[in-house]
């Protein structure tokens, strides 16, 4: 009994799985399974659903349940300047090693959420660097993230780690929030982009791909460097989350002179 109630869970969640995916492109199967039921069936059980084809259902006549599904499923938290010592660390090294070798830096902020890593980006380009023609282009699969990230608008909890004298310079107050000025903004373009499915940009100086594969499957993550590789410069660098280091990057091509950091080498 227990195996057959078993194999009928597995079928439940792999035709979720499968609907999903040709209903709205996002691909559970890079989720580790174990992790990613854990943190739906909350989810099921507030709508009332008792198996995950019945929470599918529910998703398509709901508008409001299926976008807080995306922000379960895409791990929606962020700050500016989030681990403050690592951007210490871009700031002071690595910014000032790409701008050696190009004037015009390209950045590419995947998975941006809500545009704090993006903003944190504008920041340290448009203090750090000579006037140029930078880019940071910010992507995420979460449309209403995005819609936060083009207006630029923080939490003062989101705020915490930006010192005073940098949000008088770069934010302007809005009752609890801060907003940013329109310079900042000017640095960054937002687009919708699924880094499992949609093609990939080349020629990035920086890729910060931060506190978001976390719960792929190591096959994922295994592709998504890959190819991550391919899209930077010869020279450029691949930054990653605390719990994302990979460990056979020196067989991918790359070399990892600093935490969290990934050079992708120049021709020799």
């Amino acid at each position: 009994m227990e195996d057959r109630t078993e194999a009928l869970d597995n079928l439940d969640f792999e035709t979720f799985k499968h609907k999903v995916r040709l209903a709205y492109g996002m691909d559970l199967e890079a989720c580790k399974r174990q992790q990613m039921e854990r943190r739906l069936r909350t989810a099921m059980m507030n709508c009332g659903a008792s198996t995950f084809l019945q929470y599918y259902n529910v998703l398509q006549s709901d508008s409001a349940l299926l976008e807080e599904f995306v922000d379960r499923v895409t791990t929606n938290m962020s700050e500016l300047f989030r681990n403050p010592e690592q951007f210490e660390t871009l700031g002071a090294k690595i910014l000032p090693d790409l701008y050696a070798r190009n004037p015009n830096l390209s950045i590419w902020s995947a998975g941006c959420c809500h545009g704090a890593e993006a903003y944190t980006l504008a920041v340290l380009v448009e203090e750090l660097l000579p006037p140029g023609s930078h880019r940071i282009l910010a992507t995420d699969i979460d449309d209403n993230m995005l819609a936060r990230a083009e207006s630029g608008v923080f939490h003062e909890q989101e705020m915490r780690n930006v010192s005073k004298s940098r949000i008088a310079k770069h934010f302007d107050r809005q009752s609890d929030n801060y907003a940013a000025k329109s310079a900042l903004r000017g640095w960054i373009t937002c687009r919708k982009h699924n880094l499992l499915e949609d093609p990939f940009e080349t020629g990035f100086d920086l890729i910060l791909c931060r506190n978001v594969v976390v719960y792929f499957t190591e096959e994922a993550k295994s592709a998504l460097y890959d190819r991550f590789f391919q899209s930077l410069r010869p020279g450029g660098y691949l930054f990653v989350g605390g719990s994302e280091r990979i460990r056979d990057y020196a067989a991918r091509g790359f070399a990892n002179p600093l935490p969290f950091f990934y050079n992708k080498a120049q021709p020799s």
